[in-house]
């Protein structure tokens, strides 16, 4: 079974605007709905429950029919009733301590989910400042992993795969679908 895990969100436009006046909302949903439909009838996904991709992967899981037990979600109390709904329909869900302040329930929630278990690969989609932050956990516990910048998403995934050494495909493929059968199935 493979392992995937996944660090994605939609930029907000009060946020960073260099992530949102880079991203493609509709190629962030396509990339996501790719993921969910090549990873889950065989492996796992895991991700931090960001409130846009939390919806899609509900939607997209139910759609094809998918194990509900194949996604893995962490959120951290400090949300509050502001977890996202969806959350409840899956069955593999972490809630992690609210502590003083937002980034230490964030740096705690993020440490725990990349610890969780053995990953063969990090899929980064859209994405904003959390996806650095991601990655540097990631690099660290899963030295031998795969990790796929989907460029063509923008925000943190386009800079990501701007500042590192990928293959051109993660940036130009738009097949996602392709994409993910050809990098995830054969790990």
């Amino acid at each position: 079974m493979i392992d995937v895990f996944l660090s994605a969100s939609v930029p907000l436009p009060e946020r960073d605007r260099v992530f949102f006046d880079t991203a493609d909302v509709l190629a962030i949903r396509e990339a996501v709905k790719a993921l969910v439909e090549v990873v889950l009838p065989q492996g796992r996904i895991t991700f931090g429950g960001h409130p846009a991709i939390t919806p899609l992967l509900s939607l997209f899981v139910k759609e094809a029919n998918l194990p509900r037990d194949r996604v893995t979600i962490f959120q951290t109390a400090f949300f509050g009733k502001k977890i996202p709904s969806e959350v409840q329909e899956f069955l593999d869900v972490h809630i992690t301590p609210a502590r003083q302040d937002l980034d230490t329930s964030l740096a705690e929630m993020r440490s725990e989910m990349i610890k969780s278990r053995p990953f063969h690969a990090m899929v980064i989609i859209g994405g904003m400042e959390g996806v650095f932050k991601e990655l540097s956990i990631f690099e660290r516990e899963n030295p031998d992993a795969l990790v796929l910048p989907i460029a063509s998403t923008g925000a943190a995934a386009e800079i990501v795969y701007a500042n590192g050494h990928y293959d051109k495909e993660l940036a130009n493929d738009l097949t996602y679908a392709s994409l993910f059968r050809r990098r995830l199935l054969q790990v």
